[in-house]
């Protein structure tokens, strides 16, 4: 996982699609990061579908920022 800090920096973001317990990992950019955190849903290529937006856990270790979503 990486840390955005500034504007061109990137953080990866982890999908969980609990259903299945499918994973799907993507980098995004703060702008993305943000209209992310804004949404209620995604559509998520791999799972084909459009999932809601249950949770989101934040965690920080090793000076890293790591992000994932839980999808149902």
């Amino acid at each position: 996982m990486s840390v955005a800090t500034n504007q061109g920096e990137s953080i990866t973001v982890v999908f969980v699609y609990q259903k299945t317990e499918q994973t799907v990992e993507i980098t995004l950019n703060s702008a993305q990061l943000t209209a992310l955190l804004k949404s209620k849903q995604v559509w998520i290529e791999t799972f084909n579908t459009n999932l809601k937006i249950e949770n989101t856990v934040w965690s920080y270790a090793n000076s890293k920022v790591s992000l994932q979503i839980y999808l149902k």
